[in-house]
């Protein structure tokens, strides 16, 4: 007597529509997914990177540009009388290796004791004493009105900016610039070409340089 066996006792295998997912078949579904989440975050991370480095680089060019129109407002009113000891215009570098400028001006802020009139403005590149690192360094700004020789100078100086790494400056007249300007001894200077660089991390500095005409107050 033949005895007849169903195939679907023979194979202990689940309809296809039922089966499920092989070891192999995860792991590559899992390498898979982790290579498309390795992409995904690289392509983040360099928009994120991208980002910070253009609003650092913004504020880099807007703190330039802020220092560039003091500079030049307070450069184009220029006051200064060879008899008068007290108008001034020198810059350069300071006896402590200090950059600086100091000048008489027209171009006073509400900083000044009155807000109008002549006020001495001082400028000088710094070390920041604020700083955790001290090789940083701030550019200071001191302002006040215009005393007398004999009166005792106000040292006191406000902090303008403290991403500043180098200021340096140069005085042009009869087709030469010069590193040391003080108008007592040779009057006013044509031009003054003031170069910042912006930014303490060495890899992130940005250099900027620009040239102020100084008017011709001789006659006034």
């Amino acid at each position: 007597m033949r005895v007849s066996i169903s195939p679907r006792f023979c194979f202990n295998k689940p309809p296809w529509g039922e089966r499920g997912f092989t070891l192999i078949e995860v792991l590559v579904a899992v390498s898979l997914l982790a290579i498309l989440l390795t992409a995904v975050y690289g392509i983040f991370g360099g928009v994120n990177s991208a980002k910070l480095r253009l609003d650092r680089d913004s504020a880099d060019y807007h703190l330039a540009r802020v220092i560039f129109d003091r500079f030049g407002r307070e450069l184009h009113g220029v006051y200064f009388r060879s008899g008068d000891q007290t108008t001034m215009f020198r810059g350069g570098v300071n006896d402590q290796d200090e950059p600086f400028l100091e000048l008489t001006t027209t171009a006073v802020t509400l900083l000044s004791d009155t807000g109008s009139g002549i006020s001495e403005v001082r400028y000088r590149l710094a070390p920041d004493q604020e700083a955790e690192d001290k090789s940083r360094q701030v550019l200071l700004r001191g302002e006040r009105s215009r005393q007398s020789a004999a009166a005792p100078v106000d040292d006191r100086m406000m902090r303008l900016a403290p991403n500043v790494a180098s200021l340096s400056l140069r005085f042009y007249t009869g087709g030469r610039w010069l590193e040391q300007w003080d108008a007592r001894q040779s009057g006013l200077p044509q031009l003054v070409e003031v170069s910042l660089v912006v930014g303490q991390e060495e890899q992130q500095r940005i250099p900027f340089t620009t040239t102020f005409e100084i008017p011709d107050v001789s006659g006034q």
